[in-house]
């Protein structure tokens, strides 16, 4: 969680620093390389991708043990994560409509950026090229990841319906375990029996 606390101060500076450069960028003063802030905000959103999934692999684990603790951190962690990538992300299209605007692109996209800079700058262009099939990587790897969980979650919900059947079904309603006389019935047992051997095969 410090770590996470840590992340939050960083991504505060990193506002900061954007909202710097769109200042500048408006003024015409981007810099030699302007495809670099961009590149940074991708590096920044591949990185906290990676913690994201992380993250869900270790709530998997957790859920798989039944650890409630470490199940709830998890979740916890995967929320602040979530928040900063979102928040991430609204700093990268603030880039991208700047660097766009900048360069006199008119489709606004990452797309037409690398494509502009494959002619400009043609390593800034890799680079930019690895960060995104980078990210889209992450996110498909995290959206399967994520629906494993949603599929371990639902299994260990019918386990636990299945054990409350079982508990609460070893006696029948329609029944008397004992008669008046307090001793057990015969049928009571036999039926209690038959249930339990059939839950073992």
């Amino acid at each position: 969680m410090d770590e996470l606390r840590e992340q939050g101060t960083n991504q505060q500076s990193t506002r900061a620093e954007w909202t710097n450069a769109e200042s500048e960028a408006s003024s015409g003063a981007l810099g030699t390389d302007p495809g670099d802030l961009l590149h940074e905000a991708l590096q920044e959103l591949v990185g906290l991708h990676k913690q994201l999934l992380e993250v869900i692999r270790q709530e998997a684990q957790a859920i798989t043990q039944a650890d409630v603790k470490a199940t709830f951190e998890a979740t916890s962690a995967k929320e602040a994560l979530v928040h900063w990538i979102h928040r991430a992300e609204l700093g990268r299209q603030v880039i991208t409509q700047t660097l766009s605007e900048h360069l006199k692109i008119k489709n606004v996209s990452l797309k037409e950026i690398i494509l502009h800079f494959q002619s400009h700058d043609a390593p800034l262009s890799a680079r930019l090229q690895s960060d995104l099939n980078m990210l889209v990587t992450l996110v498909e790897r995290i959206q399967s990841q994520n629906k494993e969980n949603g599929k371990i979650v639902e299994r260990s919900l019918k386990h636990v319906q299945s054990m409350r059947k079982n508990i609460f079904g070893e006696v029948p309603s329609e029944n008397k375990t004992y008669n008046q006389q307090g001793q057990k019935n015969q049928a009571s047992v036999g039926s209690t029996t038959a249930r339990l051997i059939s839950k073992e095969v």
